[in-house]
């Protein structure tokens, strides 16, 4: 390197020193870059650009300055624990396992070897080699806040929430201002139902950290629960003062605007969300039913044609498509969709009724019965196939299997108003009005179908 050139870098190194003092962070970063980029073989400036980065939490960037410098003093114990870490939180998992195992061998009374493998076990859904890291650790350091807090959020991933509140209350007790500590325990009393307490954990970790966007976002969840819904509003819409494209705030206050009734607040809010994330299968659903709120099936049917598009082998979205389709005036495009539905729950009379209705709405009666009876074939029980199939006998005029079909559903369930009012309705010869009402469309129609395979559900962050 010629001496103009190394010359530069010292320069740019001091610069980078001085503006640290003066914590223009931004600015010392570009400047050691810059010193780096002229001199990569300076372990130190590595090292120092490598902190700088973990503290603007660049950690993918600040793998590759660790990285380097490990490469020039490959038995630094400081430089390999924090390449570990970043390994870790960038997701590296295996390589991060790999480094403590290296400080290990170097160092087997090294109690970060063994602390930071805490994590990473746990993260690895190896928990029994997460507790045995604990308790190693432990042997070389009883009083290790870190230590507490990785165990605690193993235990926390695994449910036992008693312990986990344990290890984060040490943690407390040891170093107060232990980041997201209070969050943590947050968490703990939430999902053990003690929402008052999560509330106060949410309000103290906010109060001594404004900026944790995270635990705004499950504070804002754990109060919307609570049915504080203009606090749980103002906490999401503080996140975007922050982070204006964050997908989770959006997505939060759209639920919340569907809850309010506010369906066009609802839409823009999931509008603006896919923006960011114009692939996410529950956004899309989330904002075709808000659609549907509105009575624009036609757009409620575009999202869902998407969500297909996306991934096709989605029985929930076939069966919302199917509804949207059958209030959209298109009963045949529904019996399509349904017939799809169909190869992937072949025995599930709700699916075989709603294929029915289907052809009921385009006078396919034979067909609809056949699907009727199809659904009485695997429940003999399940009324509204066997409700469908009297209004289709009425409806072609086969008044014997029709008076038999009714006779048979109020053996079932003798006060069933439906089978009583179509009992009513033969005795005197007018049942038009009854057939016709019987056979329109109804939101249910999708939603029976989706209910058999599950909701995604909210639950508190464990990053």
């Amino acid at each position: 390197m010629a001496s103009k050139d190394w010359l530069e870098a010292e320069s740019r190194a001091e610069r980078a020193n001085e503006l640290l003092e003066a914590h223009r962070l931004e600015e010392a970063l570009h400047e050691l870059q810059l010193a780096v980029e002229i001199n990569p073989n300076n372990s130190t400036w590595q090292t120092n650009l490598g902190k700088l980065l973990d503290d603007l939490k660049h950690y993918d960037q600040a793998v590759g300055a660790y990285e380097h410098a490990v490469d020039l003093e490959p038995h630094n114990v400081e430089l390999l624990t924090a390449l570990g870490v970043d390994y870790a939180r960038t997701g590296q998992l295996e390589k991060s396992l790999f480094r403590f195992e290296q400080l290990e061998a170097l160092n087997p009374y090294y109690e970060p070897s063994f602390c930071h493998r805490i994590y990473v076990f746990a993260s690895l859904g190896n928990h029994e080699k997460a507790e045995e890291m604990f308790y190693m650790a432990r042997q070389l350091s009883d009083h290790c806040p870190i230590c507490y807090h990785h165990m605690g959020l193993s235990l926390l991933m695994r449910g036992e929430y008693d312990r986990a509140l344990y290890c984060f209350r040490m943690v407390s007790e040891q170093r107060p201002d232990f980041p997201q500590i209070h969050q943590r325990m947050g968490e703990c009393h939430w999902r053990m139902g003690k929402l008052s307490e999560a509330r106060e954990d949410y309000l103290e970790e906010i109060r001594r950290e404004p900026k944790n966007l995270d635990a705004m976002l499950q504070f804002g969840q754990l109060l919307t629960e609570l049915g504080e819904i203009d606090s749980a509003r103002e906490k999401f819409h503080r996140v975007l003062e922050f982070e204006p494209d964050n997908l989770t705030a959006r997505i939060n206050l759209g639920d919340l605007e569907t809850r309010e009734g506010r369906f066009q607040g609802a839409i823009e809010n999931y509008q603006a969300a896919l923006e960011e994330r114009p692939y996410h299968l529950h956004l899309r659903r989330q904002l075709a039913r808000a659609y549907e709120a509105v009575g624009r099936w036609d757009l409620a049917r575009k999202q869902l044609e998407v969500a297909l598009d996306i991934d096709e082998e989605q029985p929930e979205v076939l069966s919302e498509i199917a509804e949207v389709c059958v209030n959209d005036n298109d009963p045949g495009s529904a019996q399509k969709y349904l017939e799809e539905l169909v190869k992937m729950a072949p025995y599930q009379p709700e699916v075989l009724h709603n294929l029915a209705v289907t052809h009921f709405l385009q006078n396919h009666w034979d067909q609809g019965i056949g699907f009727c009876r199809k659904a009485l074939e695997i429940d003999r029980q399940y009324l509204p196939a066997l409700h469908k199939l009297a209004v289709a006998y009425l409806s072609i005029g086969s008044w014997d299997e029709a008076r038999l079909t009714i006779r048979q559903g109020l053996d079932l369930e003798p006060e069933n108003e439906q089978f009583q009012q179509l009992a009513r309705h033969m005795k005197v010869g007018r049942f038009g009005d009854v057939v016709a009402n019987a056979l329109k469309p109804v939101k249910t129609v999708g939603r029976q179908i989706g209910k058999l395979f599950g909701k995604p559900a909210t639950a508190p962050s464990e990053n």
